[in-house]
């Protein structure tokens, strides 16, 4: 199988996985910030909403960027979102951490 292609199997994988990923650990996640689950759902309902909302216009605003420069500008962004939403001291931190990773995960697609 050729390189790049693997890793870009690797990387779309990884992007198409984070909105799910959240739903399955959103008990602990929701603990561990203090705020009732509900609320922390509250960070994959909008992750997926704005990923179905802003796919069609960020594409279209990406149209001229060349594509692999494109697709490891936000790859290492997706990384850097999701690590603050890991390290986020507030719950009113990770839906903005979330709604950058989702940006990234938007812009990568269109590659």
């Amino acid at each position: 199988m050729d390189r790049r292609l693997l890793v870009l199997a690797l990387g779309l994988f990884a992007f198409g996985t984070d909105g799910f990923a959240v739903a399955g650990t959103l008990p602990q996640i929701a603990h561990g910030v203090g705020v009732a689950i509900s609320a922390g759902g509250q960070t994959t309902a909008l992750y997926t909403a704005a990923q179905a909302l802003l796919s069609p216009t960020i594409a279209a605003l990406a149209a001229g960027v060349d594509r692999k420069r494109l697709l490891l500008w936000e790859l290492a962004r997706f990384v850097i979102a999701n690590l603050a939403t890991a390290a986020a001291p507030a719950f009113a931190v990770a839906p903005v951490s979330r709604r950058s990773a989702q940006m990234s995960s938007a812009l990568s697609a269109q590659c």
